[in-house]
């Protein structure tokens, strides 16, 4: 197979299961509206409208930052791996989004720094960049 036809076809594929991920999520967010939506009881205290429940806005709070972080992040040009490998490394980084976000700034900083060094480098060695 042509690397040229590779990259955009394992591209047109990440962004179908990106597309497939939010789907369910979405069908499973409406299920979980229509269960909450039959169980509400009428009264004349209760404000109008349907109700929140603690799940309801953790799990809104959890996806949404879920969706942000893996949209947000944007791992290094990796050597050659299979899909697997290189959705398990996006994983990760996601992972210590919510464990420690400030670390990805400090990642930031870092790749910034080193792209300094290396022009910096080569531009001693050419003269110019």
């Amino acid at each position: 197979m042509n690397k040229g036809v590779a990259i955009p076809l394992l591209q047109s594929t990440m962004f179908r299961l990106t597309g497939i991920l939010l789907v369910l999520v979405l069908i499973y967010l409406l299920i979980v509206q229509a269960k909450v939506a039959t169980g509400i009881i009428a009264r004349d205290e209760d404000p109008p409208g349907p109700k929140r429940s603690m799940f309801n806005i953790v799990w809104g709070c959890v996806s949404t930052t879920t969706i942000c972080a893996w949209a947000a992040i944007h791992p290094n040009v990796a050597p050659r791996e299979g899909p697997l490998k290189r959705t398990l490394r996006r994983l990760e980084l996601m992972f210590w989004a919510f464990v420690a976000p400030e670390i990805l700034p400090c990642w930031a900083l870092n790749q910034l720094l080193a792209a300094i060094t290396v022009r910096d480098v080569y531009n001693e060695g050419k003269g110019e960049f």
